[in-house]
Formats: structure tokens, C-alpha cells, sequence
């Protein structure tokens, strides 16, 4: 079946129109109404208008005969027209036979800065990577030679303007910012792909009585299901109280400053950057900022990124169970994005077979509470490539963020999906120099858009914090010259939120701030023991985990083992392999809810002292044991009590044990560290 091609570009701008109305959230259309100077009526006409032009260069006889059974058909004065036919992609083909119409219906012909060459090069990145062009060489004739005579030159005007007259006859702009431009195609992409589904225009009437304001009437109509079928339209959580959504009997001082002093500070997006020790329930305290956030900024739905697959893993059952819990008819889905999603038991689905429809919708019953998860499962279509961050509510990892920012097909796709949502960065300190680099770049695009973003983290330095938040200002419009002598950063524990418009900073209180000190107030004693430890295999080093794990292997009690290679996890594991204990890398000190009586480390650095603390107060909270790996000189000079949690170390581990007693005295209530500096260490809480 051949489906006509002006069918397909009155399809895609009925589709693009939709998705302003379903997809599209409230910041994304005031930010391209606001950056095209029109209202936002004119930039819904003009955003279909352009989606129904994004194929034009498949009206050139380059194209046509890929077909040649088709081909045939066409008119016998369009196929004497053909001239010298030059190959050109019909992305890069649109963007040249589009700017000479445009120009004609006003768009203006500055080649460099006008609208028609704005608008030409959304059509040109159409398929996921925008096409470079000679400004001048564009606005000449030179650009559609070898893409058809004058007959199909004309055709193509009609096809033009038959577009504009079907999407109302919008006005000209008389910019096209490059950053809106960015958005627009990707909603242009959108719209092309959920138009280009074979369910969609197979059971299209193709016949001589279909005229085009008929079919684009029709494709109006239509729309909406096809935008719901894929998951795309956007609803609204019936939003339940704190304590009952999350099944906990009251929010703790930090949760409930940001329910109760967070809605006074924010007047629109910005920037909060959430510091706590592990446990301190950051993940609720995110979803509780996302509530507020969002109703100021005008953004519907959160997308959660994590350093590693298995984080993501496990955050996606909390993001997916708190969606259920207030979307009680499942009409949200929750994506699940890094490359082994698919083995994930509660993202993966079986009924999803190959060959099942393109476009579908899951219909999950009679879920059992103990998975509520189950019910924000996304159809098929969310669950293509380079669909997930699209979805409402998103979970993964760090990398599939940073995808909208790097020079890879279809940025802007992703860059639309990210821009609609509240943007939370958890264990935002552990990522590399350049990836930091590039999250700063992401946080620029972010605050240009006016979305707002949550940064959580334990051990987040105060000078790295406040370089992420001047990265979101200057996005936002903010100069370096402007901000110079300003300072963004967050006391520990606590919450700041930094206003995009103003740059005004507004911290947690003070009284809210000793009231969560005192709440997760524990005595927390460091240790070191020196072991020997040169080889994976080393015996002093194995010996002295087994001495570490025997009196709970004999009782009762979960214990881990956090190795500092693969290696060294893979000799831990044979030596223990007859015992219940779980070996792993570092990977699990990561934003994973563990709960152990007793943890032993390699030598880590101070920062893990931190994770772990999380790891053993996140529930039970028993006792702590973080030992082992090198020899040491001779343990002197650290013997004793220390005041406040800070070590008094000596020797030449002293700069270690001193930087741990350092970031372990910004937690409350610590109580002492003991042992030669620099060495593995062992951390125990003891009852208040």
C-alpha cells in the first residue's frame, strides 16, 4: 500500500497539535510561545504547521523513485520535470525546498537569522541530527537544484500552503531561537514517529473521495487516543498526604521543612539542593519538593537519575509504587532507562512479545498490594529506543540524561522529554570530574527552560554544590558578573533553594535544622585495623574478614562485604562461599536500602564512612564494622576518646583519619575514633 505523502504531513501536524495539548507541559509552551513572541494559541498553530512540513523533501523525484513501482504513477508532467536528480536525504532535502515557501508566507529571508532558516533547520534535524549548511548556499536557488523542475517546485508551494490553511493559517514569527528550535524538533520527531506507525495510517481511507480537510478533520479527531495509547498524555496525581503515600507514621524535621518553609520560597523554578547523612529519607523528601516545584514551575511529572543500574533498579520500585498510590486507575506509567532495563523482573513483561502491536496499553487488574508497582508499568511503545525519558515519570540512570546534552542522534528528543519534569539528580557527588562537567552543561539547558531541578546528596562538598547551582543560573539568564560574591551553599543537614529569576537563596531554618540534628542523633565510633593486603588472595586480609563475620555466622544477623576491585570480591566470595553473606564492590554503598547488622569495607575513602552510616541507620541500625587493607606503621597517638566525633591522629595516616574525622564531625552526635589513622575503620552506633 502506498499512503500519499500530503496524508502523512496533515497526520503529523494533527499529531503535533495534540501533544501541545496532552504532551507538552504548561513551562514547555509558555517557554516556546515566549521565545517565538507570539502567543500561545499562534504557537500551537505554528508548531503543527512546521510537523506538517517536516517531510517536504520527499516531494522531489530523488525520493520518489527509491520507489519505482510508484514512481510510476506519478504524473507524466512531474516525471519529464525530473531534471539532473541528485540523491539528497530527504531530512536535508526538507530543509532546502522549505525556506523558499516560508519565505514567501512572510518568515523573512535573512539566511543567518531569520525565522525561514530557523524553522528549515528543525526540518533538517527531523530525524535526529540537525544538518549543517552554508547559510548563503540556503538562501539561494543553487540549494534545490537536482531536486526537480519548476512543476515540482509548485507542488510542493501547494502542499505548503494547503498545510498552513488546515492548521489555521498561523502568522510568522519573527525569530526562531535556536533553543527553542531545539524543542520544537524534538516534538516534531514525536509527532512524525507516532504518525509513521503502521496501526495508525493502515486504517486510513486512502480513496479519491478522502480530500485533505477531511482527512486532517479526522486525524484531529484521532489524536488524542493515538497520544494516549503510547503513554504520552499527561494527568494529573491525586495527590495523598505525606505520611499515608509513603506508609510512615509522621515526616521526619527534614521532610517536613521542605513540606512546610519550601512553598514560601519558591514563586517558580529553581534550584534545591537537598544534603543529608544516608537514611535521612532524601528519596520522600524529593518527591514531597517535586509537589511544590512543579505547581510553581508548571511541570508535570519527575524524572530520577541515579549513578548506577542497580540504584536505578531499586528506585524504580519506590517512583513506580508512589505513582500507584495516587493514580489509582494506572493511567501513568513509569519508565525504567539504562541498557539492561529489560532484565529487570518489575520493569520486564512477558506479554510484551515481539511481534505484539507498535502502539499499546497494558491493562493490569487485580494487582496484589504487595507489587503496586505493577500498575505503572508502560505499554510497548514507551518501552522503545530512546522513548523512556518521554514518559511522565522516569527512573535511571545518569548517563541517559547526560545523552540530551552530547552531540548523539535525536538530543533533542530527549532534551523535550527532560524539560516537562521536575529533574532529580540523586548521589549528585559521585560522578566524575567530566561528568560533573557535563551535568553543569544539562543544569544551563534546564534552567533556559525554566524546569526545575533537585539535587540530593550525603557527602556533596558545599564548593562543588555551588558550582551546580551558578551552572542552572546561568542557564536561567544569569551572568557570572551578576552572581560574583553570592554564595549557594547549603548548610549540613538541611535544604537551599535558589530562585531562577531572582538567584534569591533560601535555606532551611535554622530551628528546622537542630530539630532533624537531634532527631537522627547516634553515637558513631570509628576503628582501624591494619591488615596485609597486596594480592586479592592475601591470606591476613581474608583471615581477618572471617574473624570480623564469626560471632554473627554462629548467631543470628546479616552482614556485607564492600570490596575495592572486582578481583578482591571475587577471592572474598570463595573464601566465604559456605556462609550467608553478601560480597559485592562499591556499587552497593550507592543509594541502595540495605540493611546489615555488620558491614566490613576495604579502605575506602572517608565519604563511604558516611555511605555507611546510611546503610546500618536506614532501618535497624545495629552495629557497623568497616575494616582492613594495608599495613600501617606503628598505631600510635590515636588511642582514646575524641571530642565530638573528630580523631586526634598522628603518623603518617594522620591526614586520612583527620579528613574522616572532619566530614564525621558535620554529622550529629558522633561519638569516638580510636586506632592507627588511615587504615580500614570500624563504625558502631550505640544506643542514645
Amino acid at each position: 500500500m502506498v499512503y500519499p505523502l500530503l496524508f502523512h504531513l496533515l497526520d503529523s501536524a494533527a499529531i503535533a497539535g495534540g501533544l501541545w495539548d496532552r504532551f507538552l507541559s504548561s513551562n514547555q509552551r509558555v517557554w516556546i510561545a515566549r521565545g517565538l513572541g507570539v502567543p500561545q494559541g499562534v504557537a500551537r498553530g505554528l508548531v503543527a504547521f512546521w510537523a506538517g512540513l517536516h517531510d517536504l523533501g520527499k516531494l522531489t523525484p530523488g525520493f520518489q523513485q527509491c520507489a519505482p513501482g510508484a514512481y510510476r504513477t506519478v504524473s507524466r508532467a512531474l516525471r519529464g520535470d525530473a531534471g539532473d536528480v541528485e540523491r539528497v536525504g530527504h531530512a536535508r532535502a526538507s530543509m532546502f525546498t522549505a525556506f523558499g515557501p516560508l519565505v514567501e508566507l512572510g518568515y523573512g529571508d535573512d539566511a543567518l537569522d531569520g525565522a525561514a532558516a530557523g524553522v528549515a533547520g528543525i526540518l533538517g534535524g527531523h530525524h535526529g541530527r540537525f544538518q549543517q549548511a552554508d547559510p548563503l548556499f540556503l538562501a539561494s536557488a543553487d540549494c534545490v537544484a537536482g531536486l526537480g523542475g519548476a512543476s515540482w517546485d509548485r507542488l510542493r508551494r501547494e502542499y505548503v500552503a494547503l498545510v498552513h490553511e488546515q492548521v489555521g493559517g498561523p502568522r510568522a514569527p519573527q525569530q526562531v531561537p535556536a533553543a527553542v528550535g531545539v524543542l520544537v524538533t524534538g516534538l516534531v520527531i514525536l509527532a512524525d514517529w507516532l504518525a509513521s506507525q503502521e496501526d495508525y495510517w493502515l486504517a486510513k481511507d486512502v480513496s479519491e473521495k478522502a480530500t485533505a480537510g477531511l482527512h486532517f478533520r479526522g486525524a484531529v479527531r484521532s489524536a488524542g487516543e493515538v497520544i494516549e495509547q503510547a503513554g504520552l498524555a499527561r494527568e494529573d496525581l491525586e495527590r495523598l498526604p505525606f505520611a499515608e503515600l509513603h506508609q510512615v507514621p509522621e515526616p521526619n524535621p527534614l521532610q517536613r521543612s521542605v513540606m512546610v518553609e519550601l512553598p514560601a520560597a519558591v514563586r517558580g523554578a529553581g534550584i534545591l539542593v537537598v544534603t543529608a547523612a544516608p537514611g535521612d529519607g532524601k528519596t520522600e523528601t524529593a518527591l514531597e519538593a517535586e509537589r511544590v516545584l512543579s505547581q510553581a514551575a508548571g511541570t508535570r511529572g519527575v524524572c530520577f537519575v541515579l549513578p548506577t543500574m542497580a540504584t536505578s533498579d531499586e528506585m524504580y520500585k519506590r517512583v513506580a509504587t508512589a505513582v500507584a498510590r495516587q493514580s489509582p486507575e494506572g493511567a501513568l506509567a513509569v519508565t525504567l532507562t539504562h541498557s539492561m532495563a529489560w532484565l529487570n523482573e518489575a520493569y520486564g513483561d512477558a506479554e510484551l512479545a515481539p511481534g505484539s502491536r507498535v502502539v499499546s496499553h497494558e491493562e493490569l487488574e487485580d494487582v496484589p498490594a504487595a507489587a503496586e508497582w505493577e500498575r505503572a508499568r508502560p505499554g510497548a511503545w514507551l518501552r522503545g529506543s530512546k522513548r523512556a525519558l518521554l514518559a511522565q515519570y522516569a527512573v535511571g540512570t545518569f548517563d541517559q540524561a547526560l545523552l540530551s546534552v552530547l552531540p548523539v542522534r535525536h538530543n533533542s528528543l530527549r532534551l523535550l522529554g527532560l524539560t516537562g519534569k521536575t529533574f532529580v539528580v540523586d548521589e549528585a557527588h559521585a560522578y566524575e570530574p567530566y561528568e560533573r562537567e557535563l551535568l553543569q552543561r544539562l543544569l544551563s539547558w534546564l534552567g533556559r527552560f525554566g524546569c526545575p531541578v533537585v539535587l540530593l546528596s550525603a557527602t556533596l562538598p558545599s564548593t562543588a554544590g555551588d558550582q551546580l547551582v551558578r551552572a542552572y543560573l546561568r542557564g536561567a539568564g544569569w551572568k557570572k558578573r551578576q552572581l560574583k560574591g553570592r554564595s549557594f551553599q547549603s548548610a549540613y543537614p538541611g535544604w537551599l533553594f535558589v530562585d531562577a529569576q531572582t538567584a534569591e537563596a533560601t535555606p532551611m531554618s535554622p530551628r528546622r535544622q537542630e530539630q532533624h540534628q537531634e532527631h537522627r542523633a547516634a553515637r558513631l565510633s570509628v576503628c582501624v585495623e591494619p591488615v596485609s593486603h597486596r594480592l586479592p588472595q592475601d591470606a591476613g586480609r581474608l583471615a581477618a574478614v572471617g574473624w570480623e563475620l564469626a560471632p554473627l555466622v554462629e548467631g543470628q544477623g546479616s552482614a556485607a562485604v564492600v570490596c575495592s576491585t572486582v578481583a578482591d570480591a571475587q577471592a572474598t566470595y570463595l573464601h566465604l562461599r559456605d556462609r550467608t553473606v553478601v560480597v559485592a564492590t562499591q556499587v552497593i554503598e550507592q543509594s541502595l536500602d540495605l540493611d546489615v547488622d555488620l558491614l566490613i569495607s576495604d579502605l575506602a575513602p572517608p565519604v563511604a564512612a558516611v555511605a555507611a552510616r546510611g546503610t546500618l541507620l536506614a532501618a535497624r541500625g545495629l552495629l557497623a564494622a568497616l575494616r582492613l587493607p594495608r599495613p600501617l606503621p606503628d598505631p600510635a597517638g590515636m588511642g582514646g576518646r575524641a571530642q565530638a566525633g573528630r580523631a586526634q591522629p598522628s603518623g603518617r595516616g594522620a591526614g586520612a583519619a583527620q579528613a574522616l574525622g572532619q566530614r564525621l564531625s558535620r554529622l550529629p552526635a558522633l561519638g569516638h575514633c580510636r586506632g592507627p589513622g588511615g587504615a580500614a575503620r570500624r563504625v558502631g552506633r550505640h544506643p542514645r
